[in-house]
């Protein structure tokens, strides 16, 4: 009998420590891994090397930014709660959507058919099922069926990145590793993931090389979550910098970036950071909806720095080109214009 009540007790106080954990996912974590097993993700969207061809007319455009949605949730206990309402199927109150992530979506609903980019990062605070249906989805996720993700580091705080690629489905990619390439025109889109290992001889670094030499007469860009480079530094870029230092080997004309809450473009760099006529720039578009406000001074690197409010990229292609344009929300008249040679 005592053994009894002692494993009832252990397996009680087990499932109280996943919940409290896991802030109320573990039971959505659960009927996410029931799907994966019985319908694993699989698209025909992608071709035996993980393209996918856009079908668009030259020229063409694309929005992108990243750090996006962060409704107020009431921190741990707020986040809990409607975790677990999520994942019993109990109604919850409306979210209260960010500042920052309402006037992206503004300006998101000025280019009705333009393709977007999310560049990570997409729900605060940790990526998870409900804040995607309830924070992300009535606002960006109005654009859904035009929009080309990469994950961010705050997709990775649900294990695995679950609610991510429950969310996007084939739009993430062909399987849950979060890497794939878009061929529009001439160009070639590589959308990496700087969460996942990117070191030589990884997966990752093995279908990187297999795609670009598929592609060898393609304008190359890439866009993924972490900067290798930036005016900020951030931790945990290892994987980030093995990224850029491929695509620039292989002449990629520019990288697009989140994770900083602001907007930066580089000067032309080589595979090593360094300015270099010739390099690839680096855009960093993290305040899609989160925002830095302090000011700091930019990095010797740095061609441009704007802080204090949210905005958008628009790049226009041609086959030759990329013009580029940074869109900011309506508390701020800064911008930044240009124009890459393919």
């Amino acid at each position: 009998m005592k053994k009894t009540v002692f494993r009832t007790l252990s397996v009680a106080l087990a499932a109280i420590v996943l919940v409290a954990a896991t802030e109320g996912q573990v039971f959505s974590m659960a009927a996410s891994g029931i799907r994966s097993l019985a319908s694993p993700l699989r698209s025909s969207m992608f071709d035996t090397n993980r393209v996918h061809k856009l079908d668009v007319t030259v020229p063409f455009s694309i929005l992108a930014a990243g750090d996006i949605a962060a409704c107020a949730n009431g921190g741990y206990f707020g986040r809990t709660g409607r975790n677990l309402r999520y994942a019993f199927g109990l109604p919850r109150t409306e979210a209260t959507p960010n500042k920052g992530m309402l006037q992206t979506t503004s300006i998101l609903e000025q280019y009705p058919e333009t393709t977007v980019f999310a560049l990570g990062d997409l729900v605060y605070k940790r990526g998870e099922a409900v804040g995607f249906e309830d924070c992300y989805d009535p606002f960006w996720g109005t654009v859904w069926e035009r929009t080309w993700p990469t994950p961010g580091n705050h997709e990775y705080q649900s294990p695995f990145a679950y609610a991510y690629y429950d969310y996007w489905q084939d739009r993430a990619g062909p399987d849950r590793n979060g890497y794939y390439a878009l061929q529009a025109g001439n160009w070639l889109f590589l959308s990496l993931n700087s969460e996942i290992d990117a070191s030589q001889g990884s997966a990752q670094a093995k279908w990187l090389t297999k795609v670009l030499a598929a592609h060898p007469d393609s304008c190359i860009a890439a866009y993924f979550h972490k900067p290798a480079y930036s005016s900020v530094a951030r931790s945990r870029t290892d994987d980030a910098r093995a990224l850029f230092q491929r695509v620039a080997e292989a002449g990629a004309r520019f990288v697009l970036h989140g994770h900083n809450h602001f907007y930066e473009r580089t000067a032309p760099l080589n595979a090593k950071g360094q300015p270099e006529q010739d390099g690839t720039i680096a855009f960093v578009v993290g305040a899609g909806g989160k925002l830095t406000r302090s000011k700091f001074a930019p990095a010797a690197f740095a061609d441009r720095l704007i802080t204090g409010t949210t905005g958008v990229l628009k790049l226009t292609f041609t086959n030759k080109a990329a013009e580029w344009s940074y869109l900011t929300g309506p508390e701020s008249t800064e911008t930044d214009r240009g124009t890459i040679q393919c």
